[in-house]
């Protein structure tokens, strides 16, 4: 078995084909993850206010329900992850049943955590980072066949299993034919893919465009997934943003002239001006400078760290090893971007601050009691303003 994001995967198994991959430990605990699922039932809109990815889906007998189960979520009364296992298995019966929860990494910081640890770490070992979005889910059930048949993700997913009793099937891209193929019509086609047990000792793995479909039929089977998508659109999301922007009305009337001198028809030249102005105002490149810093500083998880409310900060802060701190000097406005774990603010630009952002990513301590000793009283309320949002961000 090929070992964990080891050079050998990285070689042979990233993009190329499905592989298991041994591992010594999983990245998390059941407790992570279950402190993360009932957030969902708790805080659903707040989560997917902050990541439009999270939901909740519930599958019942291989129908998805019209809204997901209230009684299938994790709920506080649900102490481990062994005793909501248990329950929705009492619930079920003998029926088949599935809970997928999407996007964990804005429901909990400590798997956010864990989710940019990992897309470092995958970035490390590949040499580049695939640059498209990182998504963290968990899949939960007791079921013959996915509900939606053999499908493609379009992303490259590792699978890592809390449960025993699930079984993937995969099959490279070529095998186009097989999408959309539904239990039971797909059996002769397993001998022809690679199947991947998902145990607790390994981590499953299989690229961006192969299709797949899980089993899980005798026991109720927990996974945690963390899939990489290879490229990303923020370049069109910002164009869209700008077409969105520009005043383009609809075709007017417009004369042919007679010979002689001409202007820009009246359509043309609104369309011209207004597109000057989106140019000329800082809107559009502040826009695209804080969306790369919220995706940079996230490890292209996209969505910022659960706030944590801190009420006194340590006298000595420092980096600590998540975290990302970038930054972007807008001297033409006199204010600085300063962003940290998928997190960006507004600041006064200062020669102090940009000193104070340099200390903190090379990875050295600052005394929060010297950033307050100055004759700047303004100047010193501003650094321990950006240091409180720093602590807030999850950044010491």
């Amino acid at each position: 078995m090929v070992a964990f994001l080891s050079s050998h995967f990285v070689n042979e198994s990233w993009g190329k084909q499905a592989a298991e991959l041994s591992i010594s430990q999983i990245p998390f605990t059941g407790k992570d993850v279950l402190d993360a699922l009932k957030q969902y039932a708790l805080c659903a809109n707040d989560i997917r206010s902050r990541n439009a990815q999270s939901e909740t889906i519930t599958a019942f007998n291989g129908e998805r329900t019209p809204e997901p189960r209230p009684d299938f979520l994790a709920l506080s009364t649900d102490d481990t992850l062994e005793d909501y296992v248990s329950r929705i298995g009492r619930l079920a019966g003998d029926d088949e049943w599935t809970v997928m929860y999407y996007g964990l990494h804005a429901a909990s910081p400590v798997i956010w955590d864990i989710a940019k640890v990992f897309s470092d770490q995958l970035a490390l070992s590949l040499g580049y980072r695939p640059g498209g979005r990182v998504d963290i889910d968990c899949f939960i059930g007791r079921y013959s066949s996915t509900h939606v048949g053999i499908h493609v993700d379009h992303a490259h997913n590792f699978g890592f299993t809390l449960r025993d009793g699930k079984t993937m099937f995969t099959w490279p891209g070529t095998r186009s034919d097989l999408a959309g193929m539904r239990f039971p019509d797909y059996e002769s086609f397993k001998s022809e893919g690679i199947p991947l047990e998902n145990k607790t000792n390994r981590v499953t793995y299989f690229p961006e465009n192969w299709l797949h479909v899980a089993e899980t039929k005798s026991n109720i089977s927990v996974n945690v997934n963390i899939a990489f998508w290879e490229t990303g659109n923020d370049s069109l999301h910002n164009a869209n943003y700008v077409k969105g922007l520009l005043q383009a009305p609809a075709r007017t009337r417009h004369d042919v002239r007679s010979s002689g001198i001409a202007s820009l028809n009246p359509d043309d030249d609104l369309l011209l001006s207004s597109l000057k102005a989106l140019l000329d105002g800082a809107s559009l490149k502040r826009r695209m400078m804080i969306a790369q810093l919220i995706s940079d500083t996230s490890s292209r998880l996209n969505v910022g760290r659960p706030i944590v409310e801190v009420e006194e900060l340590d006298d000595v802060i420092a980096l600590n090893t998540v975290s990302t701190l970038q930054w972007m000097p807008v001297l033409d406005e006199g204010e600085i971007l300063i962003a940290a774990n998928g997190h960006c603010g507004r600041f006064k630009y200062s020669r102090a601050l940009h000193e104070f952002l340099n200390r903190l990513s090379a990875g050295q301590q600052v005394n929060i009691a010297d950033l307050s000793s100055g004759k700047d009283r303004l100047l010193n309320d501003e650094l321990v303003q950006v240091a409180a949002s720093l602590a807030r961000w999850g950044a010491f």
